[in-house]
């Protein structure tokens, strides 16, 4: 399975609701080539069975689309015994028995190899209680991982959740440099970034080597503390300052549309893949 080395734009279909279907046509009227698979049918893709992953590639191929990433819900887990506040994990447990998690694990990849995915979206740990909070540094389900990941010819990337246990700068890169030599990457969240005060130019500039596939989301504040999603770059993530200095470090990289706008999000996928062909040098496809 290779890593497609092109700068382009990718495109989840579950934006768009259930039927992976209703996504793929957008990506084709909008020329972006790539898709993103999360969650499809209602299901987290790692639930469904293999003929319905197998039913999505088809989809895909029909269209001449290729599937450019599997964005996973590993690691985005605790132990049973603890309590996690409100995550977002599109049908994935959040409680995860240590003894079930290779299997998972493995299933991800599976899933990934069915569906043609190069790279598998991994996180780290949910922040729970402080006395079972669990580190991904040194987590010996990690290395076995990358073998495995390595053995079937996809590569594992880390996103940046604030609720999770690595967000920052900081314990990135520590993991980053201790794990990249084994295949870890990074699958950068710039809104997550900058939701914990980094989106600048000197942190996306210490991370860059590591970058192996951009999301892009962007938001405005509500005045109550919450959050209001938009189409990228009618928000306040600088995607303005840090994606042109992003793309000069790392010419060629995956782009993914993540609105998470639930009104009009074919509108906001439209204008976002509008906004980064005009910000990102080159104007990925």
């Amino acid at each position: 399975m290779d890593v497609r080395p092109a700068s382009a734009l990718v495109l989840n279909p579950d934006e768009l609701g259930p039927d992976p279907a209703v996504g793929m046509d957008l990506a084709v009227k909008l020329g972006i080539g790539q898709l993103e698979i999360r969650s499809a049918e209602g299901a987290n893709a790692l639930t469904l069975p293999d003929e319905r992953l197998r039913h999505i590639r088809a989809l895909a191929d029909e269209r001449g689309l290729a599937v450019a990433a599997l964005a996973s819900p590993l690691w985005k887990w605790c132990r049973p015994e603890a309590r996690p506040g409100r995550v977002d994990s599109f049908g994935f447990p959040t409680q995860v028995p240590p003894d079930e998690r290779l299997g998972w694990i493995e299933r991800a990849i599976e899933a990934a190899r069915i569906l043609g995915a190069p790279v598998v979206r991994v996180f780290s740990h949910l922040r729970v209680e402080p006395e079972l909070t669990e580190q991904l540094l040194g987590d010996p389900l990690l290395a076995k991982a990358l073998d495995v990941a390595n053995t079937a010819g996809v590569r594992l990337l880390l996103e940046n959740e604030p609720v999770c246990t690595v967000a920052t700068a900081e314990p990135l890169l520590e993991v980053l440099e201790r794990y990249h030599g084994q295949g870890l990457g990074l699958w950068l969240d710039v809104a997550n970034l900058h939701e914990v005060g980094q989106a600048t130019p000197e942190v996306v500039r210490a991370l860059a080597p590591y970058v192996g596939y951009v999301h892009v989301k962007d938001y405005r504040p509500d005045g109550t503390g919450g959050r209001i999603f938009c189409p990228a770059g009618t928000g306040c993530v600088p995607y303005a300052e840090v994606l042109p200095l992003l793309s000069a470090a790392c010419p060629v990289l995956p782009y993914a549309l993540e609105t998470h706008v639930r009104d009009t999000p074919a509108d906001a996928i439209t204008a976002g893949a509008a906004f980064l062909r005009a910000t990102v040098a080159g104007g990925p496809a």
